[in-house]
C-alpha cells in the first residue's frame, strides 16, 4: 500500500528528531575523547624555517601522501564555513545548536593538531600550504545542502569518508613518525564519533518519514562532493590520493555507501511515495553504475601491476 502520510516540512522534520538529537548528543558526551593539541606534539624537533629553508628531503614521501595531508588539513581549515551552515538549519531553543556547538569545539583542534605537526616535521612547504588556505578560506566553498534531511545525509556520509582519508593517511607515513601516526589517529577517532551521530540521528530520520529520507539520501549520494573542492588544483591532489589507496571512488563505495545504506535499510523499505520509489530506483542505478567502474579500475590496475611485475 503506498504511503499516504503528508509529507513533512523541514520544520515538522526537526522538531520530531529534537528527542533523538538529545539522546544521540547525550551518548556522544558519556564517552569524550579528552586530548589536548599542544601534548601531541615534540616542540623539541621544530626548526626555523628563515634558518633551513623547507625542502622535500626533510621530510621523504610520495606526491599522494603529501596531497592527502595537504588536502585534509586544508579541509578542517574551513571549520567556519561548515558550521555557518550547520547553523543556518538549526532554530534556536532546538537541541541540535548544542551539537552544532560541541561539533565545531571538537572539530577545531583538527587544524591545530595537524598544523604543529606539519610544521614540526616538515613533512609540507609552509608557504605552500599557507597559499593555500588562503585561497580557500576566501572562497568560503562548502557543501550546501537544501534541507535539514538532506543535511544530516550529507554529512552522514562527508565524516565517514573524513574518518577514512585521516586513517589511510596515517597508515602511510613512516613507521618512525609515531607522533604523526598519532595525531591522525586522533582525528579519525573524532570524526568516527561524528559520523555515528549522523549516521543515527538520519536513521531516526528514516522511521519518521522515509519517503523524504530516501529523496534525500539519493540527491546527496548522487551528487556527492568531498568538502575540499575549494582547494586549489583539488583534482589533481584527489587524482594522486586516489592513486595512492588513500581515498578515491573505491573507498567512497565499499566503506562509505555499503556499510551505511546497508545499516539504513534503505533496499527494504516500505511503502514509500512514487517520487521516493524513484529516487530509490535512481540510487540503485548510480551504485550499479559506479560498481562497475570500480571494478574496472581495480582490473586495469591489477593488469598494469601484473605487467610491472
Amino acid at each position: 500500500m503506498a504511503n499516504t502520510r503528508l509529507p513533512k516540512s523541514n520544520v515538522d522534520l526537526l522538531s520530531e528528531l529534537a528527542p533523538d538529537v538529545e539522546r544521540l548528543y547525550n551518548r556522544h558526551l558519556e564517552a569524550p575523547r579528552l586530548w589536548f593539541p599542544h601534548e601531541q606534539i615534540n616542540w623539541g624537533d621544530g626548526e626555523d624555517f628563515t634558518d633551513r629553508p623547507w625542502s622535500k628531503e626533510d621530510y621523504p614521501l610520495s606526491d599522494g601522501v603529501r596531497s592527502s595531508i595537504y588536502v585534509n588539513l586544508l579541509t578542517e581549515d574551513n571549520l567556519p564555513y561548515y558550521t555557518h551552515t550547520l547553523l543556518s538549519h538549526a532554530p534556536e531553543s532546538h537541541p541540535i545548536l548544542d551539537w552544532n556547538h560541541q561539533w565545531t569545539m571538537e572539530e577545531n583542534r583538527h587544524s591545530m593538531v595537524m598544523r604543529d605537526w606539519v610544521h614540526i616535521s616538515r613533512c609540507i612547504d609552509p608557504t605552500y600550504l599557507e597559499e593555500g588556505r588562503r585561497v580557500q578560506m576566501k572562497k568560503g566553498e562548502v557543501p550546501n545542502p537544501a534541507s535539514m534531511a538532506e543535511l544530516i545525509a550529507y554529512v552522514s556520509f562527508q565524516e565517514r569518508a573524513t574518518q577514512i582519508a585521516h586513517r589511510n593517511t596515517g597508515a602511510k607515513l613512516p613507521k618512525d613518525d609515531k607522533i604523526g601516526r598519532n595525531v591522525l589517529a586522533l582525528i579519525a577517532g573524532d570524526e568516527t564519533k561524528h559520523f555515528l551521530f549522523y549516521r543515527d540521528l538520519t536513521l531516526a530520520a528514516f522511521a519518521i518519514d522515509p519517503s523524504m529520507m530516501m529523496i534525500a539520501v539519493a540527491k546527496q549520494v548522487i551528487g556527492f562532493a568531498m568538502p575540499g573542492t575549494g582547494i586549489p588544483s583539488f583534482t589533481r591532489h584527489a587524482v594522486r590520493i586516489a592513486r595512492e589507496g588513500i581515498y578515491g571512488l573505491g573507498q567512497f563505495l565499499n566503506d562509505v555507501l555499503d556499510p551505511v545504506l546497508t545499516l539504513w535499510d534503505v533496499d527494504h523499505l516500505v511503502g514509500l511515495s512514487a517520487e521516493a520509489e524513484r529516487a530509490r530506483a535512481d540510487l540503485r542505478d548510480f551504485i550499479a553504475k559506479m560498481s562497475e567502474t570500480v571494478n574496472r579500475m581495480a582490473q586495469k590496475a591489477q593488469g598494469v601491476a601484473s605487467a610491472i611485475s
